[in-house]
């Protein structure tokens, strides 16, 4: 109770720090009105004359630029607008790379809209029939979201396959679901038949890069939400903006504002300065990052604990994908679990790889992974360490 009474007697510079979290929607979104009016045009005819089609459409664009936030932005319209014409229209957006599988992204869908429903007992075909049942018998329309589609697409799951030609063999029947996908990289519908892709192609929104003028606009947009009337200079908002613009996440500079406002109030100062912003801009592992490691295996984490490791005991930036092959069998060893074959840890660094974490460097394509170099350049090496060890202890793992 001590430490809770010191801490309430000292002023705050927030206002509401909530307005900092990743998953707030504001009220405005600063330069993304071109993608919302075009959502808005994509999917007018779901008010116009409801259950007359069914859209589907593809967004695409890097991490932290706004993709989901617009998104669900663009929920809130299309439910406000439904609403004010009496038109049952339900939202829901899933995230692909928590729920990993057709039926607990389907038992997700269903659980959003009915509270009450079991987890198991059903088949993903049983369930997306009970979902088309309650749809119809509530006369209701779906927009699903399926963000991170691509963790879908790569396992080969046939859920995309089932949702865009769910009417296929019918005439004159109500469409009750549309579908909005959220992808990185456009190259993932390569694992698609062609039907699906052909299906999912017809529409693409790609998101472009913020400028530094648009992430000025935003951080500048969020610190007036969330700190008290002059806390923070436009001079540092640049600052930070300087540092969020080398990879164009914006959770990253709002991360940056949050902790340089903690500490600024660690040290009883009315307003943040230079050093805060410093000290805020510290050894940050990007969000992007972060959501990848949350919901990775542990023995993707065990093996990328083996590079971070290696690294670290090594004077240089690289390490071979042999050194790290030793490593990884040591710690194998040390907690009695069976290592993964190489040819499967190669799919892991190729995994890596796409996903930012990891840049390889193949020496020599013919002997596959025996001459590759393998580095990890923007991230704090023991910053990244001890995260994975956090999260491995969750799991009941201790390393």
């Amino acid at each position: 109770m001590e430490y809770f009474e010191e801490f309430l007697k000292k002023p705050s510079l927030f206002q509401d720090e909530s307005k900092l979290e990743m998953n707030f929607v504001p009220n405005k979104l600063p330069h993304r009105d071109k993608e919302l009016s075009l959502l808005s045009q994509l999917f007018l005819t779901l008010i116009t004359d409801p259950n007359s089609i069914s859209r589907k459409i593809l967004i695409t664009g890097k991490t932290g630029i706004g993709k989901t936030v617009t998104i669900k932005y663009f929920g809130e319209i299309l439910k406000k607008a439904s609403n004010e014409r009496n038109i049952a229209i339900k939202y829901v957006h899933v995230n692909c790379r928590k729920e990993r599988t057709s039926y607990k992204v389907l038992i997700k869908i269903i659980q959003l809209i009915n509270k009450n429903f079991p987890k198991r007992g059903y088949s993903p075909q049983d369930l997306l029939e009970i979902l088309i049942d309650f749809l119809n018998q509530q006369d209701t329309h779906i927009l699903i979201v399926l963000d991170e589609l691509s963790y879908l697409i790569n396992k080969g799951e046939d859920l995309i396959y089932s949702l865009t030609r769910i009417n296929d063999d019918s005439v004159n029947i109500q469409e009750r679901i549309s579908i909005i996908g959220v992808i990185r990289d456009i190259s993932c519908l390569n694992n698609l038949d062609y039907s699906t892709v052909s299906t999912l192609q017809r529409n693409i929104i790609k998101f472009s890069n913020y400028s530094k003028k648009q992430i000025f606009d935003i951080l500048k947009y969020r610190a007036h939400l969330s700190l008290k009337e002059n806390v923070i200079a436009d001079d540092l908002i640049k600052m930070i903006v300087e540092s969020t613009y080398i990879n164009g996440d914006i959770r990253n500079g709002l991360n940056v504002l949050w902790k340089a406002a903690k500490i600024a109030e660690g040290r009883n100062l009315k307003f943040i300065n230079t050093e805060c912003v410093r000290l805020g801009s510290q050894e940050i592992v990007p969000f992007s990052t972060l959501d990848i490691l949350k919901y990775m295996s542990s023995q993707k984490l065990f093996f990328l604990l083996s590079i971070v490791k290696g690294l670290k005991s090594t004077y240089d930036t690289k390490i071979s994908f042999l050194e790290i092959l030793k490593r990884y069998q040591i710690i194998c060893e040390n907690l009695g679990l069976n290592p993964r074959s190489n040819s499967q840890l190669w799919n892991y660094l190729q995994e890596f790889k796409r996903e930012s974490i990891i840049v390889i460097e193949v020496l020599s394509e013919k002997i596959k992974g025996r001459r590759a170099l393998i580095q990890i350049p923007e991230i704090n090496l023991s910053k990244l360490e001890n995260i994975i060890i956090e999260i491995l202890k969750s799991k009941g793992l201790h390393v």
